[in-house]
């Protein structure tokens, strides 16, 4: 069996589709499709991931690890403990081996391989760490989707859709995307544009929330919950933050009950406060949409259906604006929750086979130059939505005679300014000797079906080429993954 799984940064779901075409959510464990994606350091090699887990964020805050997400493709460690250094990849891939475990449990079936979903925004870094954890996680990795691309998957193949253009809003937990795709039919998929953001979602909806809050508190009572000795009344209102949010979505206002010390409150919080804080992010995302609009050349006219996806696309606000904007309801066919695992179960099934799938890259990729200034700058070469694969080439000179090394930095980004744009990786090449001053050099990338990044060297006028492998800045190196992956493989996982 072959599994879809959509690593979320709030829950994490796995699927799965059957030669029949039916296909499957998974149930973990404890009896839910939606397993919370947050860990707990138990005892010694002792992991619970899921409900556990966030149950515990309160009275353990300091073994608990959330939206871990958030994190990937960053050079970070979330958790020292026994003189291990635990990496958001480390962290992920225990919850990916929660799923797996599940699933396993689920069919008594043996999961052979996983097709796991990502943002389509993410970057170079945020993808090889994602494909890092998988292998952490011990299983290998089949493929890797964009989740509206998932989700988009998901539709088509539950109705007969022939020659549609459809917009996907997929608001989740920390990330939002938006997808453009030609639905030719579900054999003949076509990814127009994408975009997003990397900060946007419920997550950050509750910490808005609790920033009201701990303002509250500030003003009236002198008290500042993000003070050390205040963490376990912090954590606490995360969690009614979360309770919060979802309640204002039936009803007009809320009350959170909070108690600090001797001090007790009852805050009120309306749908009006609630929504004026959502809309912060929400025309953001809008001004995402047009954008992804115009790059795939359509207007809102041009846009038959809209799909909602992510457990933040519920909000009344969202959906309502949305219709506003686009002038056409969100369609209410599909589960938000669900629909992204099942799309990549989809995947996982027929892959190329059946379906004629193309995608297109979500950031620019280009290398650093000298320009005829002197000054450094960053010039692209494949575009973002450029269509993957896909393979491009720029000529450069040498700048001095018999120059013996080259020192390529990789960038990610849409502008010259360096500031403007991430460095994701740096490597020297030493060049043949007696090369002419401004002798050709050919820098050549390409982009395989996950966004990962190849690069090759060629100076054709002496017949060198080679082939690097890039060491991403932020991203372990391969044989750091192999040894953290042979540590993990004894701990347990519940």
């Amino acid at each position: 069996m072959i599994l879809g799984i959509d690593l979320g940064t709030t829950f994490s779901v796995g699927a799965y589709m059957e030669d029949n075409g039916e296909i499957h959510i998974i149930d973990n464990t404890e009896g839910s499709a939606l397993t919370p994606s947050v860990v707990l350091f138990d005892e010694e090699n002792e992991i619970i991931v899921g409900d556990v887990a966030k149950e515990n964020a309160v009275l353990r805050p300091e073994d608990v690890i959330a939206v871990v997400k958030n994190y990937m493709g960053k050079d970070v460690v979330l958790k020292e403990r026994d003189g291990k250094s635990y990496t958001p990849e480390m962290i992920s891939s225990f919850i990916l081996r929660k799923v797996v475990q599940d699933a396993q449990n689920f069919t008594g079936e043996k999961v052979e391989g996983v097709v796991v979903t990502v943002p389509a925004y993410f970057t170079d870094a945020q993808r090889k760490a994602t494909g890092d954890a998988v292998v952490m996680a011990g299983v290998p990795l089949v493929g890797m989707i964009n989740e509206p691309t998932a989700a988009a998957l998901s539709y088509v193949k539950n109705h007969n859709i022939q020659n549609e253009n459809i917009m996907i809003y997929d608001l989740g937990g920390g990330t939002f995307d938006v997808t453009i795709l030609k639905i030719h039919s579900f054999e003949n998929i076509e990814v127009l544009s994408t975009g997003g953001l990397s900060n946007a979602g419920g997550h950050f909806f509750d910490q808005f929330i609790v920033d009201y809050v701990n303002d509250y508190m500030k003003e009236h009572h002198d008290i500042d919950l993000e003070d050390e000795e205040y963490t376990d009344e912090l954590q606490d209102l995360y969690i009614k933050a979360e309770n919060a949010k979802i309640h204002l979505s039936q009803k007009v206002k809320v009350t959170i009950p909070l108690k600090v010390g001797k001090v007790k409150e009852s805050i009120e919080l309306t749908r009006d406060q609630f929504e004026s804080m959502v809309a912060r992010v929400y025309m953001r995302t809008e001004s995402k949409c047009k954008d992804a609009l115009k790059e795939a050349k359509l207007t809102v006219g041009d846009i038959s259906k809209v799909l909602m996806v992510g457990g933040s696309s519920r909000i009344p606000y969202v959906t309502e604006h949305i219709a506003q904007f686009t002038g056409k309801e969100p369609c209410k066919e599909i589960n938000p929750d669900e629909a992204v695992a099942m799309g990549a179960a989809i995947y996982a099934k027929v892959g190329n086979t059946k379906t004629k799938f193309t995608d297109v890259c979500s950031h620019s990729i280009g290398v650093v130059v000298v320009n005829e200034y002197g000054q450094e700058e960053n010039e692209i070469i494949i575009r973002r939505n450029s269509q993957i694969p896909v393979q491009q080439e720029e000529y450069f000179r040498t700048m001095v005679e018999n120059q013996q090394k080259l020192e390529l930095a990789v960038t990610e980004g849409e502008f010259k300014e360096l500031t403007d744009v991430t460095i994701i990786g740096r490597f020297e090449i030493e060049l043949p000797d007696g090369l002419p001053e401004k002798s050709r050099i050919v820098i050549r990338i390409w982009l395989d079906h996950y966004q990962l990044i190849h690069i090759t060297v060629a100076l054709p006028d002496v017949g060198f080429e080679k082939e690097y492998h890039m060491k991403r800045i932020a991203n372990l190196d391969d044989e750091t993954v192999q040894n953290v992956t042979g540590m993990l493989r004894d701990y347990k996982i519940s």
